[in-house]
């Protein structure tokens, strides 16, 4: 499905991961700011799954799109 995510309520900058069925990275939204809301964000393709993280651990982590995860 496209699952889209808004910042509604919170309180500090999120970096969004999107994930396909096999767990592979199929969109990154860095840095997104809580006064973005009611502006939702959604991945270009489907996705299964969504992991939140604190802004700016995508990029200490060195996740890019392609990646498999493992959770």
């Amino acid at each position: 499905a496209i699952q889209c995510f808004w910042m509604k309520d919170m309180h500090f900058p999120l970096d969004i991961i999107w994930l396909d069925a096999s767990k592979y990275v199929v969109y990154i939204l860095p840095d997104v700011s809580p006064d973005t809301y009611p502006q939702s964000f959604c991945p270009p393709s489907l996705a299964q799954y969504v992991i939140e993280l604190n802004s700016g651990q995508v990029k200490a982590l060195g996740i890019i799109n392609g990646n498999r995860l493992e959770f």
